[in-house]
């Protein structure tokens, strides 16, 4: 097993709500990588910050059981840290910072390069 004291993982999300079913592991890879004891941080741009639109992920329903939200709040009670790009929020997805959810820190594009260079893994969805 690998040595995860000190790790850091960054789980960028560009996956929205045109495919519900590819949306709920990276929120599940993040829970799990958080009870490992990995630093887990997710980075939310183009369509994906509708997905944290409050109110929208109770009403995505999953194949496998369950709401979306379910896997959304199973990453954020395991301490995993979520940014959503401001510029896509406004720009692509039409939503204003203050509808998110809470525990979403809205923030610029800048942050995805400093998130990412500080990682030491970066996944992709």
């Amino acid at each position: 097993m690998a040595e995860v004291e000190g790790k850091k993982l960054l789980i960028v999300m560009t996956t929205g709500p045109e495919d519900p079913e590819k949306t709920y592991a990276p929120f599940y890879t993040a829970a799990l990588s958080a009870a490992m004891e990995v630093d887990t941080s997710m980075y939310f741009l183009m369509h994906a910050p509708k997905l944290l639109k409050t109110g929208f992920a109770e009403q995505v329903k999953l194949k496998k059981g369950g709401t979306l939200m379910q896997f959304i709040r199973m990453a954020l009670e395991g301490g995993v840290r979520f940014y959503a790009c401001e510029e896509s929020l406004r720009s692509l997805c039409d939503i204003d910072p203050a509808d998110v959810i809470d525990g979403v820190k809205v923030v610029g594009s800048s942050t995805l390069v400093d998130l990412s260079l500080d990682s030491d893994t970066v996944l992709s969805f």
